[in-house]
């Protein structure tokens, strides 16, 4: 009975560290998957807070989908009216755009260049 005693306690040894090192092995794997959603979140915090202007008069639909409210339709119409009727003037030439209005020129009045 001595020796089944012996061999029960090392399979219940035997479990607890397995069960242990399963334990440690799954943290790990959730820090890994903490440390990997934070980065890319930093990343886009770091390239919002960079301001670029874009030039109204020369910028192609990736770059004019980037102004606030410009989807691509918007920036396609830009650039079709921008075709149709020469660069723009001013800013403010850009109401004439199907689409943009004086709220949309307002947001993005620090980012737009001529």
């Amino acid at each position: 009975m001595n020796g089944l005693l012996t061999r029960r306690n090392r399979i219940m040894k035997h479990t607890v560290i397995t069960a242990l090192f399963a334990a440690a092995l799954l943290s790990l794997n959730i820090n890994i998957a903490e440390a990997t959603t934070k980065s890319p979140q930093v990343d886009v915090v770091q390239s919002q807070n960079q301001h670029h202007s874009i030039n109204i008069n020369t910028a192609p639909v990736q770059e004019l989908v980037l102004l606030n409210g410009v989807g691509e339709s918007k920036a396609k119409a830009i650039i079709d009216y921008r075709t149709s009727h020469g660069q723009f003037d001013s800013i403010n030439d850009l109401a004439k755009v199907k689409g943009i209005g004086t709220k949309l020129i307002e947001k993005n009045k620090g980012v737009i260049t001529l």
